[in-house]
């Protein structure tokens, strides 16, 4: 009887710091020291469809990065990163035929910067080039960036715990609206860090502004995503997303006004290496 009865006590026990482990609450914010360096993986594969005179085309495409982020200068909260493109390698799909692309050589070795404050919160690249860059990498690969982040909020948390960001931005040629929705769903070790898991979904309206006067263009998109984030050394470790974003663009031709409607799929994936 003894015996059984100190059993019970012991899972009783167990289920009682089971349940404070899983309550633990946690300040999550990225943390900069001058001089450090992380290496990533950054794949973007994106398919974009567009309809015009009655046509429709289909354009795959996948682009494959590695990376240095190295931390050039911290000031208070706010670091200014120098990303490296160390290999560089673009492909499209344009009627079944796949073309190289030239830009990724000239990348190579290629540094730009980066302004990124200790809750996640993006200032460099600006959030319209990161939502142009939906569409598409381009010549600038930072402009993801703002997908892969988490933004962070003030207060610790803990797991089931939400929390939402908002931004909206006026611009001369267009107004954005984007929302985020942030779970932190669980903890668990990725690549032998303690991390974060974040579970997130974006989505993001836009339309042209007031200066837009020819050119009508309006747009929306969803996307799901999912975060590590080493809580302890303050990196993010893995991010990756899912996002289907449409975009019609209303223009005068000879023929009349036409209307073109495209939209792309594109999953991104940023892993430290």
């Amino acid at each position: 009887m003894i015996r059984r009865v100190s059993l019970r006590w012991a899972a009783i026990a167990l289920l009682i710091f089971s349940g404070i482990g899983c309550s633990k609450a946690i300040k999550l914010s990225l943390k900069f020291n001058e001089g450090d360096e992380y290496k990533y993986s950054l794949i973007q594969e994106a398919t974009t469809s567009t309809e015009f005179m009655g046509k429709k085309m289909e354009m795959p495409s996948i682009t494959e990065i590695a990376l240095t982020q190295k931390v050039a200068k911290v000031d208070q909260e706010t670091a200014e990163l120098n990303i490296t493109y160390d290999t560089y390698t673009m492909e499209m799909n344009i009627g079944g035929k796949k073309i190289p692309s030239t830009m990724g050589k000239s990348m190579v070795g290629k540094t730009n910067t980066m302004k990124i404050r200790s809750n996640g919160e993006v200032i460099e690249p600006k959030a319209t080039k990161a939502v142009m860059g939906i569409q598409g990498v381009g010549n600038d690969p930072r402009n993801i960036f703002l997908n892969l982040y988490p933004k962070f909020p003030e207060k610790k948390l803990k797991v089931g715990d939400s929390w939402t960001q908002t931004q909206e931005m006026p611009q001369s040629q267009m107004e954005m609206l984007i929302e985020y929705q942030y779970t932190l769903s669980k903890l668990e070790k990725k690549k032998g860090y303690d991390c974060a898991v974040i579970d997130y979904t974006v989505s993001m309206k836009v339309k042209g502004g007031d200066s837009a006067k020819t050119t009508n263009l309006k747009g929306s998109g969803e996307g799901k995503g999912t975060a590590y984030f080493a809580y302890d050394k303050g990196i993010l470790v893995d991010s990756q997303i899912d996002i289907e974003f449409t975009m019609t663009i209303s223009a005068p031709l000879p023929t009349g006004k036409q209307e073109i409607p495209t939209s792309t799929h594109q999953n991104i994936k940023l892993s430290l290496i």
